[in-house]
């Protein structure tokens, strides 16, 4: 049971004839006090601790909230108004400038893409006039040579039939001389 301080204002302790009070009922109850004391001594620590903490936090927030109102633009400044206007008009020209580089690096990448595309195609054509040139070439020099062997097996062609012709007028030459012999 715990005591109240009306319980401890209104304890009467039986008085003996002798000796005064109960030694034993007043330690019993003394023992009682200290026991209850001993406990909200440690629950008021406790608390305190609580509290403390609690403070420390509501201070912490209090600080913070402190720190965000001294930063927060007043919106009725001048400059606040003049200072935005002048940050967008940089993140405005920023962006341009981005723009205008990115615009220019492309032009540039087309460019050279133009430029690899027109190399590319003369060496192409380049390539394909100068296959073109050994093919004529190579073609000429076979057709020369086919003619002069044509000129040649129609000089051996000539040859022969002129020697040919020799022979058969001169085997007609020895048939009218043997002509001669046998009539």
């Amino acid at each position: 049971m715990a005591i109240s301080v009306k319980d401890i204002q209104e304890k009467q302790f039986p008085t003996q004839a002798s000796d005064g009070y109960n030694v034993e009922q007043v330690d019993d109850f003394l023992d009682e006090i200290a026991d209850q004391l001993g406990t909200l001594i440690r629950e008021n620590l406790v608390l305190k601790g609580q509290v403390s903490k609690l403070e420390d936090e509501l201070d912490a927030k209090q600080k913070a909230l402190d720190d965000a109102v001294a930063k927060a633009p007043d919106y009725n400044e001048e400059g606040y108004f003049k200072n935005l206007q002048s940050a967008m008009r940089d993140s405005l020209i920023s962006a341009q400038r981005v723009a205008d580089e990115t615009t220019a690096a492309a032009k540039a990448e087309a460019e050279k893409t133009v430029a690899d595309a027109k190399a590319e195609a003369e060496k192409t054509v380049a390539d394909a006039q100068a296959q073109a040139k050994h093919l004529t070439e190579t073609a000429q020099n076979t057709a020369d040579a086919a003619r002069a062997e044509y000129e040649s097996m129609k000089a051996a062609a000539e040859n022969y039939r002129a020697s040919f012709r020799k022979l058969v007028e001169g085997q007609l030459e020895v048939l009218k001389a043997n002509d001669i012999l046998f009539k």
